[in-house]
């Protein structure tokens, strides 16, 4: 998975505008713009992701897919290769999945959820394929959709945080957590009912979560909009603290993580509006 943590929608009505969105480049990147075919209609996402963690510079072609107010997410929804490009518009409480890096129009349409929800992402039984969820803020309540339709639910934390979703403990099942920005503390919930909290970056970071490390575990990150940088906390959990970090994008950019390669672990990516 994974991670973390974004009206009309990229159904056939805007699809020829998102299709057809004008990419810059950042001025950290070195790849060429994506190719356009006419104005574009709607403010649309540009993705720029990267399978290196050490390096500035975009790895896969920038496409452009989804847009405002849509939020952008990532997960390995058809249980092959690694993570893609999803995107949920809360006007419409849907959930557009795509299992490619092309852009333009979303696969998979899933409606769930409701007014003020807010979308996960998570492998909620272990079989290696991501599921869509809610987070209603409200009640603090994290709603787990299975491919089925069933759903399941959990309640965690206070209402009103920034909700977190990660395999903590390597068992190939993602569980919830929530992230407090005021004092930039994760609270995470184990497998077994535990909990484990601690403080990393600084409040109102923006929190991310993902495999840095190829262990099979999910460890928290954070990324500074100030400096556009990401700090990947590859110790994870444990009480000894051990980051690595990088510059990627320029300000006002959003940032995604994901396993873009396929390879189990994580790295970074911008999408930019």
């Amino acid at each position: 998975m994974r991670t973390q943590l974004l009206s009309q929608l990229i159904t056939g009505g805007v699809a020829a505008a998102v299709a057809a969105a004008v990419i810059a480049v950042p001025k950290v990147f070195s790849h060429e713009k994506a190719q356009t075919a006419a104005p574009a209609a709607v403010c649309v996402y540009n993705w720029y992701l990267s399978n290196s963690r050490t390096s500035g510079t975009a790895t896969i072609p920038a496409f452009a897919y989804g847009n405002t107010p849509m939020v952008p997410l990532a997960g390995n929804w058809d249980g092959a290769g690694g993570d893609t490009p999803g995107a949920y518009s809360p006007d419409e409480n849907k959930f557009f999945l795509t299992n490619n890096f092309n852009g333009g129009v979303g696969q998979i349409t899933i409606p769930f959820g409701g007014v003020g929800d807010k979308p996960i992402v998570g492998d909620w039984n272990g079989d290696g394929t991501d599921e869509v969820g809610t987070y209603t803020p409200s009640t603090g309540t994290f709603t787990k959709r299975a491919a089925d339709g069933t759903t399941t639910t959990v309640v965690y934390g206070t209402p009103y945080q920034i909700p977190l979703v990660g395999d903590w403990n390597g068992d190939g099942t993602d569980e919830v957590g929530v992230y407090r920005a005021s004092n930039a503390t994760f609270e995470l919930r184990l497998a077994d009912g535990s909990t484990r909290s601690f403080v990393y970056g600084d409040p109102y970071w923006k929190p991310l979560i993902g495999d840095w490390n190829g262990d099979g575990r999910d460890e928290p990150a954070v990324y500074n909009p100030a400096d556009s940088t990401f700090y990947f906390r590859v110790s994870g959990i444990d009480p000894t603290e051990t980051t690595e970090k990088i510059r990627y994008g320029d300000t006002g950019d959003r940032p995604l993580v994901g396993d873009w390669d396929g390879n189990r672990t994580s790295s970074q990516g911008i999408i930019r509006s």
